[in-house]
């Protein structure tokens, strides 16, 4: 119980980031009933944006000091707010001249799109995929903190030990965290010698350094900070849907195109400012899955969540932003238990097997509703 616990958090996160993928898919088709498939390339274009802005701006390394929560918040917003020009810039070169083409031919700009932008990304930052920036140690939680004294070599740790210190480098400090024992495992004696060099070492420096005990199920501090952006993402967008004159006439434009224009309605803007909001969640997404769970970005990391958040939004119900948040989070779950219980080798097949039986059994979704009123 307590290792399905761990994998259903565990595929929360991932499911996090599906979901915020997932919600542009969803907005765009309810308002011009398009699959934008180059909604994948935008979030690998905020992972970058997120990754070049700690590298220049903040002189982040994979291993370089902490660089904290500040720079992290400041690569998300920047990441979302580029990606959400580079949509718009797509949107008016692209789609808009194309919106009375017909829907094939708009499925296939937007193909041709992603295949353009990974092609650019390859030829530009190059092929291979880049560690992220360091920004902090991830850390388990809750946890309890235990006096170093009541460590006895050989009794059995009556959960996971670990050791959590502060160490000075030359461009600043780093937090390290380091196992001492496992639940159920003795405590040998290499490990506690080496945990009482860390504390008489941390304390001839002045830094802090303490041992913490840890129940059987815990999240990290990146798993937290995913959720919270979620969270966080998921009250913005219903505000802006459900209460501003933006959202009002967002609702409008999906119910009825013509009739929107013909009340006055800038329709073309409501188009572009949908694709604004949409690709600013897929950046901050991007950033955040490069820095908070993959811990790696390169130019093609778009095109296989790009392909799941499009299963999570017909799953949850294309064109329903709720449906696409609770999409994103079922089939990240799912994944993980399908990886856990079966093989890491069936989780994308498992995937696609979800979109043929939805569109077999349930087409419009889990919260599908009539086209007329999707948004």
């Amino acid at each position: 119980m307590t290792d399905f616990l761990n994998y259903l958090l565990n595929g929360l996160s991932l499911g996090c980031i599906y979901a915020l993928i997932a919600v542009g898919y969803s907005m765009v088709y309810g308002i011009i009933k398009l699959i934008n498939f180059a909604h994948g390339e935008f979030y690998m274009f905020g992972a970058f944006v997120g990754y070049y802005m700690l590298c220049f701006a903040f002189g982040g390394a994979a291993n370089g000091p902490d660089l904290g929560f500040l720079p992290l918040l400041a690569a998300l917003l920047a990441a979302g707010l580029a990606t959400g020009v580079l949509a718009v810039a797509v949107e008016r070169a692209v789609y808009r001249p194309l919106r009375s083409s017909g829907r094939i031919v708009a499925l296939l700009a937007a193909l041709g799109v992603s295949l353009l932008m990974q092609n650019a990304g390859q030829q530009t930052v190059g092929p291979k995929d880049r560690t992220f920036p360091h920004t902090f140690t991830f850390q388990r939680f809750p946890r309890t903190r235990v006096e170093p004294g009541s460590i006895v070599v050989g009794q059995r740790a009556p959960a996971d030990l670990s050791i959590v210190y502060a160490r000075r480098t030359a461009s600043g400090q780093e937090t390290i965290v380091e196992n001492i024992a496992s639940r159920g495992n003795p405590i040998t004696e290499p490990a506690h010698k080496e945990m009482e060099r860390i504390l008489e070492t941390a304390a001839a420096q002045g830094c802090e350094a303490a041992v913490f005990s840890y129940p059987a199920v815990t999240v990290t501090n990146g798993q937290g900070l995913i959720l919270v952006v979620l969270a966080l993402a998921t009250a913005a967008l219903y505000l802006l849907v459900q209460h501003t004159r933006f959202g009002r006439a967002m609702r409008a434009v999906s119910h009825d195109f013509e009739a929107a224009a013909l009340m006055g309605i800038n329709v073309s803007r409501v188009v572009a400012g949908t694709f604004f909001v949409g690709a600013v969640v897929a950046g901050v997404g991007g950033a955040l899955a490069g820095g908070m769970y993959y811990n790696e970005i390169g130019p093609l990391m778009g095109l296989m969540p790009g392909l799941k958040a499009f299963v999570a939004a017909v799953f949850g119900g294309i064109g329903s932003v709720p449906g696409a948040l609770l999409g994103g989070v079922l089939l990240g779950m799912s994944e993980k238990l399908v990886e856990a219980y079966c093989s890491s080798l069936y989780s994308d097949a498992f995937t696609f097997a979800i979109l043929i039986l939805v569109l077999l059994v349930r087409p419009s979704g889990l919260l599908g509703r009539p086209p007329s009123d999707k948004m």
